[in-house]
């Protein structure tokens, strides 16, 4: 995959909004509310499937101890703290919806909003799971969907209807700039 210098540019921009969408951040425990899940979304909904790269370089980041998670948090030790597996989920939701979208060719505000919202499960279902495993919750996945759930998930419903709206328009913006 060859991309261009303009494209790398442009998710390089898209890495810094993802640090600035965790660094907005309303810090709840175990699961802060944040604005990472909507750049996560916008990347490969803009991109297509080069969309990952932007969310891939953002780990990486992070993981060599860069303070670009929620909180500030960086290293290893946000990977295996409780939102560890929302981290992993934004990799796998970024792949995902890529590859649907670069291959769905229907494209309207539906579209984007079917993929946005499917997101979702990609991003909880393995930050739930992991969130269980590390806190060693008695109630299971139940549990752990009660803590890191409930509190974010009405506002990501938003925030993921919020990115439909926007990404038609911001792609026909990048295609003539």
């Amino acid at each position: 995959m060859k991309l261009s210098t303009r494209r790398v540019a442009q998710l390089a921009v898209m890495v810094a909004l993802l640090v600035i969408g965790a660094y907005v951040s309303i810090p709840l425990r175990p699961v802060p509310i944040t604005f990472q899940s909507a750049f996560v979304v916008l990347t490969p909904l803009l991109f297509g499937s080069t969309g990952y790269i932007a969310v891939l370089a953002y780990l990486l980041l992070g993981l060599v101890g860069l303070p670009v998670f929620a909180g500030g948090a960086s290293g290893m030790v946000a990977l295996s703290g409780p939102t560890g597996g929302f981290l992993v989920g934004f990799l796998l939701a970024s792949i995902v919806v890529g590859a649907l979208a670069e291959h769905w060719r229907w494209d309207s505000w539906r579209r984007d909003l079917a993929l946005a919202e499917g997101s979702l499960v990609l991003i909880y279902v393995p930050g739930i799971l992991w969130m269980w495993r590390v806190l060693l919750l008695r109630g299971g996945t139940a549990q752990a969907a009660l803590l890191g759930l409930v509190p974010i998930m009405a506002l990501d419903v938003v925030k993921m209807a919020v990115v439909a709206v926007l990404a038609r328009p911001l792609r026909s913006a990048l295609a003539e700039a």
